[in-house]
């Protein structure tokens, strides 16, 4: 099945938190329809046009939000009252904000699926279906891989993120992006997301060549690296193997799509993920990578909506 054409959200505004943040909301398709809302990954990316597109208009009610500090929301970068428990908040209270009352599939790739989870885990009530991609669970193994482990298939780029570090590279950049130092700052953020992007690439034949100008980084860019060190630094706010273990207890109906290729969430935590979810299935795309865009991930996505949507049809109807 072809990802949908572009569409134009019906609505968006700001939704108060009332701690301190305002969060970016926007509505499109079939108000009215099944909810689906989309979680986006990171931690400390965000929406954008083309989330909306795996989904059917005319028969989801489809709800995007940027979370905490990211993309639209408000103020950008903001990592006060900004945790995990915090997100899975914001989910309830969107969903009371746009007066959602029915079961809502929640969609989520890379972090997004880790948010996917806690939110299940805690309201799974409120879940019709979980729809995963490109597996994290936020645990310092995986972290460790991204900082570390990439570096067998990548030594140029991690020598380039190693910069003056001797130590633990998620403290030093997280010191590093939110220095007084601007310059210190940018710099930081450049080569964080310019090694990010590096790894996107491992695997991909005829990746898009880039310039290997010392561009200086934009103040979106800083404000999503603040976010996304935030986050890893305090392992996600997850303890050790908390989602795992809740997954055993998480019975929604869920589909997990995973890159057979993906250097950045490997496959070995979506197939932990697998076993330990009692009503789970795992589509594995063998030549996949980590990016949800990539054309054979985002076909198979859209594929797994199409056979969620007839079956919920023949549940609730058109």
């Amino acid at each position: 099945m072809p990802i949908y054409p572009e569409i134009k959200p019906n609505f968006s505004d700001f939704i108060d938190t009332g701690d301190g943040h305002r969060l970016y909301v926007e509505r499109s398709g079939r108000e009215g329809g099944v909810p689906v809302i989309f979680l986006h990954g990171g931690p400390g990316s965000s929406t954008n046009a083309n989330h909306r597109r795996y989904f059917d208009p005319k028969f989801f009610d489809i709800v995007l939000f940027d979370q905490r500090g990211c993309g639209q929301s408000l103020p950008n970068g903001s990592t006060d009252n900004n945790t995990t428990s915090h997100l899975v908040q914001d989910v309830n209270l969107i969903r009371v904000k746009l007066g959602i009352t029915q079961k809502a599939v929640i969609f989520g790739g890379s972090w997004g699926s880790a948010l996917a989870l806690a939110y299940a885990a805690e309201h799974g009530n409120s879940v019709e279906a979980l729809v995963l991609r490109g597996i994290f669970l936020g645990s310092p193994d995986e972290v460790l891989w991204f900082t570390d482990g990439l570096k067998r298939f990548m030594p140029e780029a991690h020598q380039e993120l190693m910069w003056d570090s001797s130590g633990d590279l998620v403290d030093h950049y997280h010191d590093r992006v939110n220095s007084i130092d601007h310059s210190v700052a940018k710099e930081a953020c450049r080569r964080w997301l310019d090694y990010e992007i590096q790894s996107m690439m491992v695997g991909i034949e005829n990746p898009e060549k880039r310039k290997k100008d010392k561009r200086e980084a934009t103040g979106a860019e800083l404000a999503r690296a603040q976010v996304q060190l935030h986050y890893l630094k305090h392992s996600c706010f997850f303890k050790k193997d908390e989602l795992l273990q809740k997954a055993a207890f998480i019975n929604n109906p869920t589909v997990i799509v995973q890159g057979g290729m993906d250097m950045i969430c490997p496959p070995i935590t979506a197939y932990r993920l697998h076993e330990m979810l009692p009503d789970s299935t795992l589509n594995i795309v063998a030549s996949g990578g980590h990016g949800a865009w990539q054309s054979k991930i985002a076909d198979t996505l859209s594929d797994e909506m199409e056979h969620l949507k007839i079956r919920l049809r023949a549940i609730h109807g058109n």
